[in-house]
């Protein structure tokens, strides 16, 4: 059974058949009678965009959503063999065989970086959370397929949605330069969005290339991961280098590896690299790309008003685009039980 937890799970050939199916739903020529099936979403973080879009997704489709916030249920504890003397009240190995039992599919937000706090938490190692420890365990444990609405490491459904509207765009993901650039913000944020975001169009055969200041480098496991599904990906420390004839400008910002768990002496670095702002002469320097941001974005500190407003920005297609490729993979992965 094929959950959706990265991404890569699926072929090239079946991103592009959910991609196909996504527009096929959006163009209202193809319809899919979920009547009586049940996705349960468990958001342990906090969500718009991804929340709703599956809502309204589920219920296009004529099924059910069960949604259970932080407030909702016990706090899993994932760990096996733990001795379950502390705060922790249900293993996730009884309650994902539980709620499999109530539903068809299974989704999880949990990101462990996505909190509300403004600095890292210093107890939580890199190598500890780039195990994604709660979304494998419910993966493991689940007896129906599995989503990952965003984990330590990987959002693959905003990736999808990204590639769709790629898709929708240019016809053809072939000879598009693709660039995912990374973007000044007062915070670290996560990195399973850029995780994402370089993979999947990686795949697909775009040529990626990844600009961030020296320092803000991804993951290397995720670029070994694009190039064993034979992706290719270029690292460039120089922004206006890498916009030059790109069809495509994915602004994203993302927490320093090289200073994880130090948040006072990354955010001094990362005030030095204010001038990566995305604006006009910056996007001239494309071949008339176009500009993505998953969203929610910070004005004039990421993109100016000018960029992210202008006739090229096609974030709000982006965004709706969630809900018609989500609604692809629910089908895609109940066709498999």
């Amino acid at each position: 059974m094929k959950h959706f937890i990265t991404g890569a799970e699926f072929s090239k050939k079946e991103i592009q058949q959910i991609i196909n199916l996504a527009i096929d739903f959006k163009n209202g020529k193809n319809t899919f009678d979920l009547k009586g099936k049940i996705l349960t979403a468990i958001f342990v973080n906090p969500s718009l965009r991804t929340r709703l879009s599956f809502e309204s997704g589920m219920k296009k489709l004529g099924g059910f959503i069960n949604i259970l916030g932080g407030a909702d249920s016990w706090d899993f504890e994932y760990d096996d063999g733990a001795v379950m003397d502390k705060d922790k009240q249900e293993h996730i190995k009884e309650a994902a065989r539980v709620i499999s039992r109530y539903s068809d599919l299974i989704a999880l937000r949990n990101s462990q970086l996505m909190t509300k706090k403004n600095k890292h938490d210093k107890q939580v190692t890199w190598d500890n959370l780039i195990k994604d420890t709660p979304i494998n365990q419910l993966a493991k444990y689940a007896t129906v397929p599995v989503i990952n609405m965003e984990s330590n490491m990987f959002h693959p459904c905003q990736a999808m949605a990204d590639m769709m509207t790629i898709f929708e765009k240019f016809g053809s993901f072939q000879k598009k330069k693709y660039v995912l650039t990374w973007a000044p913000h007062p915070k670290a944020l996560p990195l399973a969005t850029p995780h994402s975001q370089m993979l999947l169009p990686a795949i697909m055969g775009m040529d990626v290339t990844v600009a961030c200041p020296e320092g803000f480098e991804l993951d290397s496991s995720v670029i070994e991961l694009a190039k064993i599904n034979g992706g290719k990906v270029t690292i460039e420390n120089d922004q206006q280098k890498a916009f030059q004839n790109a069809n495509v400008i994915v602004a994203k910002s993302w927490a320093s590896l090289k200073f994880f768990g130090n948040f006072d002496q990354e955010s001094e670095y990362r005030k030095k690299f204010t001038n990566w702002l995305i604006d006009e002469q910056k996007m001239s320097l494309t071949n008339k790309g176009i500009f993505m941001h998953c969203l929610p974005v910070r004005r004039n500190v990421v993109v100016s008003d000018e960029v992210i407003d202008g006739q090229n920005s096609v974030i709000i297609d982006e965004a709706e685009n969630r809900m018609w490729v989500q609604m692809a993979i629910i089908t895609k992965l109940l066709q498999q039980i």
